[in-house]
């Protein structure tokens, strides 16, 4: 009988450790997050660049606690995180030169994008904004890798990490999430989340011919 009691107090004091450690990880979290939100975009990209594994932290929070749910409170807290932690990214896709796209490929962002939206398996976010900025950052990340960039900082198209980025969005079933939100309604703050599914469809789309016309006949 002491045995099993020892056992469950050092159990409880491992949780209670836990549980500690938690808190001090998102408070952590938030002092991190809001200092990068409190810079400009290029001040984004300039302070995630001299931070070793800074860019690998943000893609680990941006799914931190996905499809946990204890309380109103901590979901909310913890949506704050990943939402966040995205928002720096898109800061670095939409305004890094190709050395930084080449990090976020490495980084798996393409699968991260695609567990924002994932909702046809429920493990993901619900919120129509997270779905709409999920589809809107997969929709620009693959135009800008497919195309290049002629605005912000410039560069050619990125044909090898456009091959990864799509390879990744398929690992991570994230056509067939594309396809379940193309009859979405919803919306976010500027556009429809259909009209978001059918514009990264496009760029998948787009992707496959292009190879397919390269091969030799």
């Amino acid at each position: 009988g002491f045995i099993e009691m020892a056992d469950v107090e050092s159990a409880q004091r491992a949780q209670v450790i836990s549980l500690i450690v938690e808190v001090e990880q998102r408070r952590f979290y938030w002092i991190q997050l809001n200092q990068l939100q409190n810079l400009d975009q290029r001040g984004i990209i300039l302070e995630v660049s001299k931070t070793p594994k800074a860019l690998h932290s943000l893609i680990t929070l941006s799914i931190y606690k996905i499809g946990t749910h204890l309380s109103q409170e901590n979901d909310q807290q913890t949506l704050a995180i990943r939402s966040g932690s995205r928002e720096c990214l898109l800061h670095i896709q939409q305004y890094g030169d190709a050395s930084d796209q080449s990090e976020l490929v490495n980084a798996n962002y393409s699968k991260v994008l695609v567990i924002a939206i994932n909702t046809a398996s429920g493990s993901g976010e619900e919120e129509d904004d997270e779905i709409f900025e999920g589809l809107n950052s997969i929709f620009q990340f693959l135009g800008y890798l497919i195309q290049g960039r002629n605005y912000s900082a410039t560069f050619q198209p990125q044909p090898l990490l456009a091959r990864r980025s799509n390879e990744q969005i398929e690992e991570e079933g994230g056509n067939e999430e594309i396809d379940s939100q193309l009859i979405n309604k919803g919306k976010g703050s500027f556009w429809s989340i259909k009209n978001n599914a059918n514009g990264a469809k496009g760029w998948i789309l787009n992707y496959f011919i292009e190879q397919s016309n390269q091969r030799p006949g």
